[in-house]
């Protein structure tokens, strides 16, 4: 089966002059296109999956022969490209591009161009991530917290006032399911709060919230850093909430407390719950600005 492939990326374009160069090329070999594939209006960074191509894609078998005006029409990104041509490699399917003159089959020929292509490609995710990481390293800098917010959506905020009248509480006898009651969230959650804030000792708690802590921040690691630890430490806590609350940036922070380096002032806030909500309510907004 002979297929001739059309696509255009705007209902405004038409694919007849597509068309006509396809019927053409297969004409100079002497072939007759047994079933035209259209694309209209179709982005070429489309998943094939999600275009007419992709079934055929699926369809072809052992010398069946896909024509295409140039291999952009076939995508407009080099990866998809790559899984195109190595899908066709497989099965045995060759590609002709009318303007580019690729032929890409199975021959030593298209294995070379194949390695050039991957090779391209390889090259273009390493500036990618090149790219990524520069642009996150200047954002650490700025006092911008990379990744999302720690913890999970669904344990309610608590807080200045609340806090403070949690802590009260607790200091007069209140137990734990009468606090809960009283400020309508989770025994659980009252217990992991009073453990976070160090007016209890936990058995369990701190450890979890601690496995937590570095479930949720393990991935950042590779954001802006290779393999260097995290420079989490303990920060004199009522210093540095007076800071972030007073809308500081944390290279402010990290000004106002010399002793501590910006890595150690940056990821501690960064693996923070507490630190970490707060900063993104205040410094962090200020940064977002500029």
């Amino acid at each position: 089966m002979i297929y001739g492939y059309l696509r255009v990326s705007s209902d405004e374009q038409d694919v007849s002059s597509q068309k006509q160069g396809v019927e053409q090329f297969a004409k100079d070999k002497g072939w007759t296109i047994d079933k035209f594939i259209t694309d209209e209006g179709v982005s070429g960074g489309k998943d094939p999956d999600k275009r007419n191509l992709g079934p055929l894609l699926k369809l072809v078998n052992k010398d069946d022969v896909i024509i295409s005006s140039e291999i952009s029409r076939l995508g407009r990104d080099l990866y998809m490209v790559m899984d195109i041509l190595h899908l066709c490699m497989e099965r045995g399917c060759i590609i002709y591009t009318v303007k580019d003159r690729f032929v890409l089959g199975s021959d030593i020929q298209s294995k070379v161009l194949a390695f050039a292509f991957g090779l391209s490609a390889e090259i273009e995710r390493q500036m990618i991530r090149q790219r990524t990481k520069e642009g996150l390293q200047l954002r650490v800098k700025m006092g911008v917290l990379v990744g999302r917010p720690l913890g999970t959506k669904t344990e309610p905020r608590c807080d200045k006032e609340t806090k403070e009248k949690i802590i009260e509480q607790y200091k007069w006898g209140v137990p734990l399911r009468r606090l809960a009651e009283n400020f309508k969230v989770d025994r659980n959650t009252v217990d992991r709060w009073l453990t976070r804030w160090g007016c209890k000792s936990g058995r369990n708690f701190k450890k979890e919230e601690e496995q937590r802590r570095k479930r949720d921040t393990q991935h950042r690691k590779s954001l802006y850093k290779d393999d260097d630890e995290y420079c989490n430490i303990e920060l004199p806590r009522e210093i540095v909430i007076g800071l972030i609350e007073q809308d500081l940036t944390i290279p402010q922070i990290a000004e106002n407390l010399p002793q501590y380096t910006y890595e150690q002032i940056y990821d501690t806030i960064l693996c923070d719950y507490e630190f970490n909500a707060l900063y993104r309510k205040h410094g962090q907004l200020k940064v977002k600005k500029k």
